[in-house]
């Protein structure tokens, strides 16, 4: 039976396509190299781990699929388990923002021979982007893909230079005003749902930090709803 993925994966694997080979960077049960491999929208794929527990799960669907010829594990950490150039896409998903930004700047080498990086951090998505801007990487495409309540964000990303002219779009994605995605009033509506949830946890509290942080969060809330009122009329 063929793998089914989430709606997360699914956008992903389509920011993929294209390419001849991939890596899947954190592949956990390794759910989108077999996808991949199986629909053929890759001809092989690499997937790597930290830790052996989630490799030996990929193992054993990769084996349930019988792609084993064409999909290799790897144990190891961020892109120190690839060579440069030894595959056309990489993706770095399901990780923080933080740890995406480490593990690119770790393996340079690496990150800027590929000629697609689709990266989805799970948070601190404005400090990769700002990385991304200073490290001669160009966003190429954005997309975002809805499960429930959330709103995932995904960068397709290839070496090459870019300037980004307003503040917000290290928050909303690189051009968000010229592409206007179909989620884009739903990833609006997410942040603002997240930043209330600051302001009221630090409402009323004197202390500098919390004082510092109420201010932040209202005064985004703000540039929120403002973009939000210009996209709804």
């Amino acid at each position: 039976m063929k793998i089914k993925l989430s709606p997360r994966l699914e956008v992903i694997a389509n920011c993929v396509a294209g390419a001849e080979s991939m890596a899947d960077i954190g592949t956990d049960h390794g759910y989108l190299p077999v996808y991949l491999v199986e629909n053929e929208m890759v001809t092989r794929a690499i997937a790597s781990d930290t830790n052996q527990q989630p490799l030996k799960k990929a193992e054993k669907i990769i084996s349930e699929q019988q792609l084993e010829k064409q999909i290799e594990t790897r144990l190891g950490s961020g892109l120190s388990v690839l060579k440069p150039g030894e595959v056309d896409a990489v993706v770095m998903a399901g990780m923080g923002g933080l740890l995406i930004r480490d593990l690119l700047e770790a393996q340079p080498d690496v990150a800027m021979q590929k000629k697609k990086l689709v990266l989805q951090p799970m948070n601190n998505q404005a400090v990769l982007r700002k990385y991304l801007e200073s490290s001669g990487f160009f966003i190429i495409k954005e997309e975002l893909a809805q499960e429930g309540d959330r709103v995932y964000e995904v960068l397709v990303v290839e070496p090459g230079a870019m300037t980004f002219t307003n503040p917000l779009e290290y928050e909303l994605g690189f051009e968000f005003y010229a592409h206007k995605h179909p989620l884009l009033i739903a990833l609006i509506d997410r942040k603002i749902f997240l930043e209330q949830q600051i302001v009221r946890n630090t409402q009323g509290k004197t202390t500098a930090v919390a004082m510092k942080q109420w201010q932040e969060s209202s005064l985004f809330i703000e540039k929120l709803n403002e973009v939000r009122k210009c996209l709804s009329n």
